[in-house]
């Protein structure tokens, strides 16, 4: 038997026996996500839309709506076996049972055998995320799509070396989350484009050194802003000729997007990198809303009642603040945080059309309208990590945690599922959000920060920056 895997777009690893098609992980296989705003870069042809479907496994990762896509789901024969992780909230089980599939729930770290040569292994996490090995005749294709590791550094690094072959998959983007932000006087606070490409790129050669790889494919990446008010986006996309210059990893092969590649030997089939329309082209008016329409006074209830019920953002904001057709309102989360000098309040307030806010609201998930950068996000004295994106968009939305109770139970699992990596995140969380940036403030108080900068970015390897 002879295996090889073709990379389809976004988050898509189509896995074949024999020119077979047996696994396909993450189908978006057609239409936008996002409220319109993501497109897929390349369109399927109909050759690889029908391997993806008669696929005998389909492995869904988490519940972001290029990777679980409902109109993609639906096209699907029921008699396929869909694979899930073993997540905290059980939604994704429920809504594929609702579809008439029969999923099965993988045991997070542990190996699973599909058939003769084709093994997977699940990795959730409390990202309500998870990373998918796959062992195809031999060689492991670690999909690791746009998930953190979470702790699990180590237990990936190991599980690497124990092939002789093996390709990660992995996002190599920074604007697959909210960029489109401001400060209180609405000052864009998004730099030049090319300003953060080159460490986005190094960042993601360096996990793939630190796993010990040696073939890296972007995952999770190949979309496009199709919305004219998302459409400025575009410009922050990291393209396959960025990949190629910022690549650092020179020991580490970088495996083209949309490429069939042959296993074990690692034979680049075919690429089709290159038969890929400009992104303006993809730009379709018919996806943009009426900015100016207002909700209605039943209409702000549901809202505010959205807003307030994050109790776990309490002692960490004031308020959050929605502005609709030019009218804002601030909901506080604590009765005493209103009587707070303004210059100090600490809050966010979102500026966005009424149909995408209303859809958000009766469904529960905030990140669809974070990633999809038409939204504006108005911060005032804070940041969206490591707070209120995590707690509103992956808990609240994926994993249905809104109490301090729910909080507690939420952390008691992944705790018990894996002390040492519950621990070790937490202390990675720290130095990022924390430690560091306390040492930058130092530093440019006294003036060494310019020469830490460089000395780390030397130690570390990074590309450098003029």
């Amino acid at each position: 038997m002879s295996w090889s895997f073709e990379t389809l777009g976004n988050a898509i690893v189509q896995v074949s026996e024999s020119g077979e098609p047996m696994l396909v992980t993450d189908p978006w296989l057609l239409g936008s996500a996002y409220f319109g705003s993501w497109e897929l870069e390349r369109p399927l042809t109909e050759a690889q839309l029908a391997n993806a479907r008669r696929s005998r496994f389909v492995w869904f990762s988490h519940g972001h709506p290029d990777h679980f896509h409902m109109g993609s789901i639906e096209t699907i024969p029921r008699n396929v076996q869909m694979l899930l992780p073993d997540h905290y909230d059980d939604e994704l089980n429920r809504t594929l049972t609702e579809a008439g599939f029969t999923p099965r729930v993988l045991p997070s770290k542990t190996w699973v055998t599909l058939s003769p040569g084709l093994r997977v292994m699940s990795v959730s996490n409390e990202n309500m995320d998870a990373i998918l090995a796959i062992d195809a005749g031999g060689t492991l294709l670690l999909n690791k799509n746009d998930s953190p590791f979470c702790g699990e550094d180590r237990f990936f690094r190991r599980l690497v070396s124990q092939f002789q072959r093996s390709y990660l998959f992995a996002l190599c983007a920074f604007d697959a989350d909210m960029i489109n932000t401001y400060d209180g006087a609405m000052r864009s606070l998004l730099g030049p484009a090319e300003e953060a490409k080159p460490g986005t790129v190094w960042s993601a050669a360096r996990i793939a050194q630190y796993l010990g790889v040696q073939n890296f494919c972007c995952s999770s990446s190949q979309h496009v802003y199709a919305r004219p008010d998302s459409a400025w986006a575009n410009d922050f996309r990291i393209t396959w000729p960025d990949m190629q210059r910022y690549w650092t990893a020179d020991d580490i092969r970088l495996i083209p997007p949309f490429s069939q590649v042959e296993l074990p030997g690692g034979r680049l089939v075919r690429t089709d990198c290159d038969d890929v329309a400009p992104p303006e082209s993809r730009i379709r008016p018919d996806a943009a809303d009426n900015w100016a329409e207002r909700l209605t006074a039943e209409e702000w209830v549901k809202v505010e009642r959205f807003a307030r019920q994050f109790e776990t953002l309490r002692d960490w904001q004031d308020f959050i603040g929605f502005n609709v057709g030019g009218e804002a309102r601030r909901f506080f989360l604590r009765a005493e945080a209103e009587r707070k000098p303004q210059a100090k309040q600490v809050g966010v307030v979102f500026h966005v059309p009424r149909a995408p806010l209303l859809e958000t609201v009766e469904y529960g998930y905030f990140d669809d309208l974070l990633i999809g950068n038409f939204m504006k996000t108005q911060l005032f004295n804070m940041k969206l990590y490591p707070i209120f994106t995590p707690r509103v968009a992956k808990l609240g939305g994926n994993a249905k945690v809104f109490t301090a109770a729910d909080l507690r139970r939420f952390q008691a699992h992944y705790f018990r599922a894996s002390p040492l990596a519950f621990l070790r995140y937490r202390a990675q969380l720290a130095f990022r959000y924390h430690i560091e940036p306390r040492i930058r403030g130092w530093s440019q108080a006294i003036g060494l920060f310019p020469l830490l900068k460089y000395l780390k970015r030397r130690v570390l390897g990074a590309p450098r920056t003029s």
